[in-house]
């Protein structure tokens, strides 16, 4: 078995939503408990990443997949999730011409390992058979997305982690977060991208819907990115590297009851200056991604 780094960036969580006394809510995932050791949970996400170069055109990557998780148990400092992708589908146009992604087909049901680190993050990925060490930095893209992944505490902050200074809002109430220099891929094959996000999060109501407590909390952060992408062009494959600064939109639907997240819908815009070989040019990127309980 081989296992590669992750600075995973698109959090996902699956967590517990407490509503104490004073009306205020906290969020901390239960997940790694003996009691859910070997339970199954299925999510769903969508990605479109698009812009246009203008000496090729419009580039567009669609991406959805559905993915199980079951907590195995710990190892050392670390907790253990099983992941499988499943039902996987893209279409990468680039230029009017669709590129073909047999890494992602090659991915279709073969589970691999997430070690989560006491903060909540994923330390690495870790294939369960030898034989599929070859798709490690295809896992390594496919789980990334544009914020980062947190296990334990989705709306991280180290004091929380640390059991310092707990999380919990009331309706109407905000709080800061943000990341450092977080690790994310634009495309499965391109190198890591790098992201500094700032963060603003508000505790926006809390409904009941067939006798469910739901709680809506919208995100609102700016950007700054150090972006890598490689994408293919008539079969060759071309590097673009550069900055990119914007905003990022998102609202989350949490189930106090069944104490789990039920969907997350991102959009994030941004714009900045790239150079791919010995051209340089200014676009405009747009991400969106949605996350979807199924089961």
């Amino acid at each position: 078995m081989k296992k590669i780094l992750s600075g995973i960036v698109f959090i996902s969580c699956i967590s517990s939503v407490f509503c104490t006394d004073d009306g205020k809510y906290s969020f901390i995932s239960k997940i790694f408990t003996e009691e859910n050791i070997g339970k199954e949970i299925i999510y769903h996400t969508d990605r479109k990443l698009s812009f246009t170069i203008p000496s090729i055109g419009y580039v567009k990557y669609v991406s959805s997949f559905n993915e199980s998780i079951k907590y195995i148990g710990e190892k050392g400092e670390f907790h253990i999730l099983e992941s499988t992708l499943t039902e996987m589908e893209t279409e990468n146009i680039v230029a009017n011409v669709e590129v073909m992604d047999y890494y992602w087909q090659a991915m279709e049901g073969i589970p691999c390992h997430l070690y989560i680190e006491r903060y909540g993050t994923v330390a690495y990925i870790e294939t369960i058979k030898e034989e599929h060490d070859y798709l490690l930095e295809a896992f390594e893209g496919a789980y990334n997305g544009m914020f980062e992944k947190n296990y334990i505490y989705p709306f991280y902050s180290r004091a929380e982690a640390m059991g310092l200074q707990p999380l919990s809002k009331k309706i109407g109430e905000s709080w800061m977060g943000g990341t450092d220099s977080s690790k994310f891929y634009f495309t499965m094959n391109s190198p890591p991208s790098f992201a500094w996000i700032e963060e603003t999060n508000k505790l926006k109501k809390v409904k009941n819907r067939r006798g469910r407590k739901i709680v809506t909390i919208e995100e609102n952060a700016t950007l700054l990115l150090d972006v890598n992408i490689m994408i293919n062009i008539l079969g060759e494959d071309r590097f673009i590297k550069g900055s990119a600064n914007g905003t990022l939109e998102a609202i989350w639907k949490w189930d106090v009851e069944a104490n789990g997240v039920i969907s997350i819908r991102s959009i994030s815009n941004l714009q900045g200056d790239f150079k791919m070989d010995d051209e340089t040019f200014f676009t405009k990127l747009s991400r969106e991604e949605t996350f979807k309980l199924l089961k």
